[in-house]
């Protein structure tokens, strides 16, 4: 072959190469067009400020009197509290897993102060407790009441209850203290849909959620028994057992005594204690919606919706303690008390509503932020843990609700 044909078979062959190359490259985009990651790894931490809010169902006076409005749980005010929710999530073939963690805090509500007027077992509102506050067999603390009231089967001998009163004006006013507490917490796993040509975004999910407290008052001063007829000094052991209902639980099984019943000449310091304790474990499918109400270089705004029916697992407690203490030399301590015990299954609704926001600092790191409120209902609230039948019996109440709202703020990383 000459070298002019060779020349020639060989420009021949180059131009066919060109040609092929170019219909190849133009039959398939992925040799000049990025691709997108398989997989969507993202994860963060937010900071909760949240408070929360609850109707309490009515329940029975703490005790009868002019101090009735100023010892309870109705006012009780948490204020806002610190807790920290975690995150995890992977995204890929246009769905979305989440694996989310929330500790909404620990709430507390403290009040204390001093009654302005004793405090009567019996009927000595009509004598030596005149105007004071007092107790009966539908008010907390009734196995006093039981114990020291005629008509109840209690004692005849004298009116009991805590000074000052009639015969001893210048005793120091019974103290009082309530407590309410409250801890939730919740965790969810969840399966959206991510798309994202659309910015309506929909999906469904496991949650748990917990919900733990106590409420509880506490209310002493220096015993008083004023005679009436055949004094025995105090509030007997057998009274306060056979009557009352109460437990002895240690110390000198004699009962409270006065200042004439204690060899020390002192009235027993008496301290009447009663705390309410529920948990509640509630396990359910919620229903998810998220859309997106703004977009700005960048920045994103989502409306968040969840909505779930719950199995709630609810146990709840009554603990009551009375302790006198004679404070003198040589003095003794009587302590008795009496606890109840309830559990139920009952049906619980959790629903939450919010906005939250992503603005992107990084490729990776994006700040986010937001603002939501939850709303529990169908769960034992500790402070309408009451007695019923006399305070004899207790069955829990699964009734109460929670309105739980506050903001957010922490970041996200995405890889």
């Amino acid at each position: 072959m000459s070298l002019k044909r060779f020349l020639a078979a060989t420009a021949g062959s180059l131009a066919s190469l060109a040609i092929v190359g170019q219909s190849l490259i133009a039959q398939d985009p992925s040799l000049y067009s990025e691709l997108e990651p398989e997989t969507i790894f993202s994860g963060g931490v937010q900071y909760l400020a949240m408070t929360r809010d609850s109707n309490l169902s009515p329940a029975p006076n703490v005790i009868n009197g002019p101090d009735s409005g100023n010892v309870g749980f109705q006012d009780s005010d948490f204020n806002f509290r610190s807790g920290v929710r975690a995150f995890l999530s992977a995204e890929s073939s246009g769905a979305r897993i989440d694996a989310v963690f929330s500790n909404y805090g620990n709430f507390t509500a403290r009040d204390r102060g001093s009654l302005t007027q004793g405090l009567a077992f019996d009927d000595g509102l009509g004598a030596a407790w005149a105007g004071a506050n007092s107790i009966t067999n539908s008010t907390f603390f009734s196995p006093l009441a039981n114990a020291a009231t005629p008509v109840l089967g209690g004692e005849a001998d004298e009116f009991e209850g805590l000074g000052p009163n009639g015969g001893f004006p210048g005793d120091a006013l019974p103290t009082w203290q309530t407590w309410y507490k409250s801890q939730i917490q919740a965790i969810e796993l969840n399966l959206l849909t991510a798309d994202h040509e659309s910015l309506f975004q929909y999906g469904i999910g496991y949650a748990n959620w917990q919900l733990d407290e106590a409420a509880g008052v506490q209310i002493s001063g220096a015993f008083r028994a004023t005679d009436t007829a055949g004094p025995n000094n105090g509030l007997s052991h057998a009274s306060l057992t056979g009557v009352g209902g109460l437990g002895f639980s240690g110390g000198t099984p004699n009962g409270f005594q006065d200042e004439t019943g204690n060899a020390s000449g002192i009235p027993d310091t008496l301290t009447l204690f009663r705390e309410a304790r529920t948990d509640n474990n509630l396990n359910g499918i919620q229903a998810i919606m998220q859309q997106e109400v703004m977009y700005y270089r960048g920045i994103v705004v989502n409306g968040i919706l969840k909505a779930g029916v719950y199995h709630n697992s609810a146990h709840g407690s009554i603990l009551e303690r009375y302790s006198g203490v004679d404070t003198g030399p040589g003095g003794d301590t009587s302590n008795y008390g009496r606890s109840f015990s309830d559990s139920a299954s009952s049906i619980a609704f959790v629903g939450t509503v919010g906005l939250q926001s992503s603005v992107p600092l990084t490729n990776h790191w994006s700040l986010i932020g937001g603002y939501e409120a939850t709303f529990i209902n169908g769960v034992a609230l500790a402070p309408d843990q009451n007695l019923t039948s006399n305070g004899t019996t207790y069955n829990i109440n699964t009734h109460g609700n929670v309105l739980l709202h506050g903001a957010n703020a922490g970041l996200q990383f995405a890889y």
